[in-house]
């Protein structure tokens, strides 16, 4: 008899606090975790990458990477279009396996990319292009930021590894809103 296959999620992996959640949220789940970075151009897409390296290593799993060019990205704030960008990549890079693409994304953001209807949307899609084959999962959908922060510190993830600067490789700007975040985050804990 054949034996049965581990199932596995497609996470897409920023580097960040959300998505690191999110790799633990399925990696505890024993799932086979399949970690995918994009580089779409963003101004912290280095600090990004080197910290989704830093994830993988720690949950022992490997990282894929695909590299975009041509988008116009603002140095920092919403990006119209990002997560269905990210979820169109995590489909063509992955086809039909696994049939689970995870992403990070929480309430709480005025970001139309971060509802459930856009998330509904989105599975509608992804439903749509693979036969009911293939869907999306958000865990965090319904949390807000700091309900996401409780998760990690009690979870143990590793957030010193993750980068929260949307405007910079190099050191955090401290002005947008991602680094803002994780201050008050850091100064709650």
């Amino acid at each position: 008899m054949k034996q049965r296959e581990r199932r596995s999620v497609a996470v897409l992996l920023s580097g960040g606090i959300d998505s690191s959640a999110c790799v633990d949220f399925y990696a505890s789940q024993a799932l086979e975790v399949h970690p995918l970075f994009v580089d779409y151009g963003q101004p912290a897409s280095r600090a990004e990458l080197q910290s989704a390296i830093a994830i993988c290593r720690f949950y022992e799993i490997s990282l894929q990477k695909v590299a975009l060019s041509g988008p116009k990205i603002p140095p920092f704030g919403e990006i119209f279009g990002r997560n269905l960008m990210l979820l169109s990549v995590a489909l063509l890079n992955t086809g039909l396996s696994p049939s689970l693409i995870a992403l990070g994304i929480h309430a709480g953001t005025r970001y139309f990319d971060c509802t459930p209807t856009f998330f509904r949307l989105c599975n509608q899609i992804m439903e749509g292009y693979s036969d009911g084959r293939t869907r999306i999962a958000a865990p965090f959908l319904r949390m807000d930021k700091a309900k996401v922060w409780a998760y990690c510190a009690q979870n143990k993830v590793p957030v010193h590894l993750t980068w929260s600067c949307e405007a910079s490789s190099a050191k955090p700007c401290r002005k947008c809103l991602s680094c803002k975040d994780k201050e008050s985050l850091l100064a709650c804990a």
